[in-house]
């Protein structure tokens, strides 16, 4: 039997890709994740298709797509945020890669119903990535599986020496290879890792979240950052297990390790490293208020709520919760990390069982 030939990508942004490898020489890896993510035309997120790529009809599904019981429990915390906070004429809340929004209109829908007070209170912007932050936000700055689709850098190591890997034009198509690390800035980040020293390790470094939180920082006057996405802390992201890093990309529900195929038609993503997440965020202002997986996260909600949103729950919604909270499913793979600027003696229902310290 013939092997079926993998499809190379949107012929638009290869040719792209191709002509900034022409002019340029080899890309880093982060600056072909951007092109094939984020090109204006022609990238993943950003091509006249992307509205289909999310779902269980799409290429994967988030929390958001799993049904409206998730935007339901954030609203709950966002409420406690705002009252936390002296209950502020304005509060926003500031969706960082919002995509089409739904998260949004399942977070309004509540507050309506629920919580007229807060919702008139709220001011909701939903910004893509990268989009242009506000100034001087009070209220909350949030993210739901967007750090992982960030652009990282891939370093290997070689005979004792870190390398990067870069991307180039070979044979009519385009291939890996590597060279000495592209900027003082990679070599800054990599010399605060737990990096094992084990010839043929393969794993990623994120300056672009490094780069947002910073921005994050000089965005948020008072209130809170929600991070919501998968990944570890350092000493489990590198350890010596881990030897083929957490890089991988979604097509039709399916996973796999090559991002050089398929480009502008499959997501690329890599998991998050929230340890360099909240020490990125202590040293631009932003201190840590507590980190917890998903489970413990949404439990801590649903007992906030009290007993009568369980018994509501459709059997639909009730299917949605069993997927936010299982292990196997959303529960433990998803983390939760919240961050603040003024409201260290902020205790979060969420939180209540979560780690304040994630070194």
């Amino acid at each position: 039997m013939t092997p079926s030939v993998v499809n190379p990508g949107r012929s638009e942004l290869l040719g792209a890709i191709r002509s900034e490898i022409a002019a340029r020489g080899p890309l880093t890896f982060a600056r072909f994740m951007e092109l094939a993510l984020y090109h204006p035309q022609w990238g993943y997120y950003t091509a006249p298709d992307a509205p289909n790529r999310i779902g269980y009809s799409g290429d994967y599904y988030t929390n958001v797509s799993v049904g409206a019981l998730f935007g339901r429990l954030l609203a709950l915390q966002f409420a406690e945020m705002w009252e936390a906070m002296g209950k502020p004429a304005k509060f926003t809340l500031l969706e960082l890669g919002a995509h089409r929004r739904q998260l949004a209109a399942d977070i309004r829908a509540w507050t309506t119903r629920e919580h007229p007070d807060f919702n008139a209170a709220i001011d909701m912007v939903a910004l893509d990535y990268p989009g242009e932050l506000p100034d001087a936000v009070t209220g909350c700055i949030f993210s739901n599986e967007l750090v992982d689709a960030l652009p990282v850098h891939l370093i290997t190591r070689c005979a004792g020496e870190w390398l990067e890997m870069f991307v180039t034009e070979r044979d009519d198509g385009i291939a890996f290879t590597t060279a000495p690390l592209s900027s003082d800035a990679l070599r800054e980040e990599m010399s605060r890792l737990p990096l094992p020293d084990a010839d043929g390790f393969v794993t990623e470094i994120n300056l672009e979240a490094r780069r947002s939180m910073e921005r994050i920082a000089r965005c948020l006057q008072r209130g809170f950052v929600l991070t919501i996405d998968y990944g570890y802390l350092a000493e489990d992201y590198y350890a010596p297990h881990r030897k083929a890093g957490t890089l991988l990309c979604y097509h039709q529900h399916r996973s796999d390790g090559d991002p050089l195929v398929r480009v502008g038609e499959q997501d690329i993503t890599a998991h998050v490293n929230f340890t360099a997440l909240a020490e990125h965020g202590a040293k631009s202002g932003l201190p840590l208020l507590g980190f917890c997986d998903q489970s413990h996260f949404v439990a801590s909600l649903i007992e906030k709520a009290g007993p009568g949103l369980l018994a509501e729950l459709s059997p639909k919604a009730a299917a949605q919760l069993k997927t936010l909270l299982h292990p196997e499913l959303m529960g433990q793979t998803f983390k939760v990390l919240v961050q603040h600027r003024g409201m260290e003696d902020t205790r979060l229902s969420g939180l209540k069982f979560a780690r304040s310290s994630v070194s």
